[in-house]
């Protein structure tokens, strides 16, 4: 008997997903341990062990297959707690990093604006004399005893982490690796990036600072995946713990190690993932995915089926060569602090509460108001129902802290406070999901809106109506929609290299990619998947000769010669005219390819929904009670039907104002709002 699990960490709750032997999800929650995120995740494994009525050891040898979720590489960019890292580059180059794209890119007539300061000062760039030109040949001889002595004075300042890059270093990686081999000949503790390795393509400030991020990310990420693949394997796990990366796809714990960098949205991907899944299940090919959870609201597109993605990212105010999921958060979760500025003018978050005190209400000290503490002042949450009744919420405490924090300095009543503090975060919410449709030109009258984590369904029916959608779904598997995505997931090995042709030597091309594609089946090998069952993705980057951006053209044959050429050059065309239209004096020129791109992908199997047995219309046989619930747009409370969502049927429908609570998360359906249960205890809800 083997189970599949996947576990998401979040700033709150460690939410967990087994996969039975019948194909089945269970949802498990556990709180988070800040402190110690392996623990958090051993906790959340034993209380999946005891539903099934086993110890930690024996689940954990039935286990064929652990994924796992974690935000720890994008907190310690937040945080300031990466490791302290130097770099050493070709002399002459000392400040590429420093120097950037300028710092203009978002602001460009803002006199004011400031760059934001370097990854690292530049006290911490060493230069060594070496140069190759752009076809790989050796121009300078690497500087040896420089290199030896560039190391050491790195060393003499304190760094856990070096990040070796040098000009046209992807074209020849010599020099770079024998600077790596002499710095793990003598010093074999301190993390190493090479550039030539982790981002072989063209932008020496991109290559850079995805060098140097990825090495001040390695020393934590390295200890913390190594601890708890140690804690696991003690215990009896038996097969490779799997880590969610960034472009939606899985690898194992120890090539994460070596790429941190790819894991900058490992636990939100997680829930777009699972989103694409929901929404080819009800037939929606356009969705926005919104995410909130305790800390954070994380947004992302789904157009056509297609996640919205890019192949550079912007983390920590530098861009990097990741690719990603385009996944946009801001500070606003369930634990989201609410405060009154000297303006007296209310604010909500960026600071959160998070697991350790929590919001007010949990009574665990925590003495600032929180969205949440808001949600149980108007009535949303039940008190006695919180994670299915598991922990008892305090409506006193949270009354307490809204009443001393933002009803007094206010000259308001604790009530029209809470709602003032929901109003205000759901605002914050919709403006977040425009940033990323409608500033882009997406019609969202066209989008089905997918809401999920611990508070995404509480808040899901005001962001909609904000928004003017006409549709949002709470998914069955809401709180843990994450972790489904990640148990959900495939192995996927992305590999580019810059090599500067033209479109018309179709061979050089092909001959590029099935170099890229080799190491990429190489690795699913030793993973277990049989070359025969991998699925390879082609892309490459292209632009008119003379510019100095390109376009990603999907490349769907396996085998490129000439007679692939028209149908190439009308996919780029296509691209190049919707991004910036006809007429371009670049039209006459010779395309070009820059980089290539090969995603190898090792399928994994697929856990389903577990459908229930249709019951009509009525819903009656699952209401639990009828309590008032306060709702902002109706300026007053409504006696409010609360429904056991365990219990709904397929074809049940309720009508708003209602609340829905599941095990861990609760659907507010306001008035005028209509919901449907499908086959599968998802909750579709018309506005």
């Amino acid at each position: 008997m083997k189970y599949a699990m996947g576990v998401d960490i979040g700033g709150t709750f460690t939410d967990g997903v087994v996969v039975d032997q019948d194909n089945v999800c269970h949802i498990f929650k556990t709180p988070t341990i800040p402190q110690d995120p392996a623990r958090g995740l051993l906790n959340c494994v034993a209380k999946a062990a005891g539903a099934f009525g086993m110890s930690s050891g024996a689940f954990l040898q039935n286990l064929g297959k652990l994924t796992y979720g974690t935000t720890l590489a994008t907190n310690a960019l937040l945080e300031g707690t990466a490791s302290k890292t130097g770099l050493i580059t070709t002399k002459g180059f000392r400040d590429t990093l420093p120097i950037a794209r300028v710092g203009r890119e978002y602001l460009p007539i803002d006199l004011q604006f400031d760059k934001p300061p370097p990854l690292i000062p530049r006290s911490m760039i060493e230069e060594v004399s070496e140069r190759v030109d752009r076809d790989g040949n050796v121009i300078t001889p690497l500087d040896i005893e420089g290199a030896e002595q560039a190391i050491e004075r790195l060393m003499a300042k304190g760094v856990q982490a070096i990040a070796i890059c040098f000009l046209w270093s992807f074209r020849n990686p010599q020099h770079e690796r024998q600077v790596r081999d002499i710095l793990r000949q003598r010093h074999p503790q301190v993390y190493v990036t090479i550039s030539s390795e982790l981002a072989p393509v063209f932008g020496e400030y991109e290559r850079t600072a995805t060098v140097v991020m990825n090495s001040a990310l390695g020393p934590r990420i390295r200890e913390h995946l190594g601890r708890l693949e140690q804690l696991l394997y003690e215990q009896g796990l038996s097969v490779p713990l799997l880590v969610m990366q960034s472009n939606g796809g899985l690898t194992p714990a120890q090539d994460a190690s070596l790429r941190p960098v790819t894991l900058l949205s490992s636990g939100p991907v997680g829930g777009v993932v699972a989103s694409k899944h929901v929404g080819e299940l009800l037939g929606y090919r356009n969705l926005v995915c919104v995410d909130m959870g305790g800390t954070s609201f994380d947004a992302s597109l789904i157009t056509e089926g297609e996640y919205a993605s890019s192949l550079t990212a912007r983390a920590y105010n530098h861009n990097v060569y990741v690719p990603m999921v385009d996944v946009y958060s801001i500070g606003a979760g369930g634990g989201s602090i609410a405060w009154v500025d000297m303006g007296r003018v209310l604010k909500v978050g960026p600071r959160s509460a998070g697991a350790d005190p929590g919001p007010a209400c949990y009574g665990k000290g925590g003495e600032e108001p929180t969205v949440s503490d808001a949600d149980v002042v108007l009535g949303r949450l039940d008190p006695t129902y919180f994670l299915g009744g598991e922990v008892v919420l305090d409506e006193g405490r949270s009354r307490a802290a809204i009443e001393e924090k933002v009803a007094r300095p206010l000259n308001m009543d604790v009530v029209s406070a809470a709602a003032g503090i929901c109003q205000v975060v759901d605002a914050a919410m919709a403006d977040a999901v425009r940033l990323i449709s409608v500033r882009k030109g997406y019609d969202l009258r066209d989008y089905v809106m997918v809401a999920f984590g611990g508070a995404g369904p509480v808040h899901a029916g005001a962001i909609a109506r904000e928004l003017g959608l006409r549709t949002f779904v709470v998914p069955y598997v809401a709180t843990a929609q994450s972790a489904f995505g990640i148990v959900a997931s495939d192995i996927i090995h992305s590999f580019a290299r810059s090599e500067l042709m033209d479109l018309d030597d179709p061979a050089r091309m092909d001959l590029g990619f099935r170099e890229l594609e080799a190491r990429g089946l190489e690795l699913l090998r030793k993973e277990g998947f049989p070359e025969s069952e991998a699925r390879i993705v082609r892309q490459a980057d292209m632009r008119y000769r003379g510019q100095d951006h390109e376009i990603t053209v999907p490349i769907s044959v396996k085998h490129l010669d000439k007679q692939d050429l028209p149908d190439i050059v009308g996919r780029f065309e296509g691209r190049y005219e919707s991004l910036y239209g006809q007429g371009t004096i670049f039209r006459q020129a010779k395309i070009e390819v820059v980089t290539l791109r090969v995603d190898v992908v090792g399928a994994t199997q697929k856990p389903s929904l577990p459908q229930v047995t249709a019951g009509g219309p009525d819903p009656r046989h699952a209401l639990r009670a009828r309590r008032p619930v306060y709702f902002p747009e109706e300026r007053g409370t409504l006696s409010t039907a609360f429904y056991d969502g365990d219990k709904l049927l397929g074809g049940n429908e309720i009508a708003g104002p209602a609340i829905v609570q599941f095990r861990g998360t609760t659907a507010v359906v306001h008035p005028g709002q209509h919901a449907r249960v499908d086959e599968y205890r998802n909750l579709i809800v018309t506005t």
